[in-house]
């Protein structure tokens, strides 16, 4: 099913509802998905997820030299040739991460957390 909604725009229901945007780390530009956490289509998106979504819009590029800083730090020098965001996920409680591919942990990646709190950690801890 595809609906519009206020805050996501055009979003389909596969798994949780998805989207696609477009977002630059480090100088690159990437098309990630964005994927709204809901277990049954009928559940829909929750007002926190709307609410983090709009936040995410309004505060984009300060998040994302957030999310840099965070990389650089874990991962000191090649961050911006070891990280590759994938998606922005939002849970249902209006909690927000990106996850991104780590070329030296193909098995793994990371999750740079966005919200509630900034931090990294391994897509096995967050997920």
């Amino acid at each position: 099913m595809i609906m519009n909604n206020s805050a996501f725009g055009e979003i389909i229901f596969n798994t949780g509802w998805k989207t696609n945007a477009d977002i630059t780390l480090f100088g690159n530009d990437y098309s990630v998905i964005v994927k709204v956490k809901a277990y049954f289509e009928k559940d829909g998106i929750s007002n926190e997820q709307e609410i983090a979504f709009s936040n995410f819009k309004t505060n984009k590029s300060e998040l994302l030299k957030s999310v840099e800083n965070l990389l650089s730090d874990f991962a000191d020098s090649n961050a911006s040739e070891r990280f590759v965001p994938r998606m922005l996920l939002f849970q249902r409680d209006g909690s927000y991460a990106l996850l991104l591919d780590d070329n030296e942990d193909e098995d793994g990646g990371i999750v740079a957390c966005l919200a509630p709190t900034a931090e990294i950690k391994s897509q096995d801890e967050y997920l």
